[in-house]
């Protein structure tokens, strides 16, 4: 039950910012939302990583192609977080949540 809440509430706030959800990604740079596990939803593109969890404190980070690591702001509660490669001239590598 708990799970098909977050998941609902998830593509509730998904659906608000205007990121389409589908089960698979437009194209393969394109927007890409996914259920990480039951308490974080995931979203990125080519230059930025975001973060959606329970609870919190948490915040978005991202490792750039250029080998610098980004952070999002610290937020709760299904807040997004967004970390920027594009702050540091560069594309997403790789990217995670971490709770501070």
């Amino acid at each position: 039950m708990k799970s098909k809440l977050i998941k609902a509430l998830a593509a509730a706030a998904l659906v608000a910012a205007g990121v389409a959800v589908t089960s698979e990604p437009a194209s393969a740079q394109g927007a890409r939302a996914e259920q990480a596990n039951a308490d974080c939803v995931f979203w990125h593109d080519s230059r930025t990583q975001g973060v959606a969890c329970a609870g919190g404190p948490y915040e978005a980070w991202a490792k750039c192609d250029n080998g610098q690591t980004v952070y999002g702001r610290a937020v709760s509660n299904y807040s997004w977080s967004y970390a920027y490669c594009s702050s540091v001239g560069a594309y997403l590598r790789t990217g995670d949540v971490i709770f501070v």
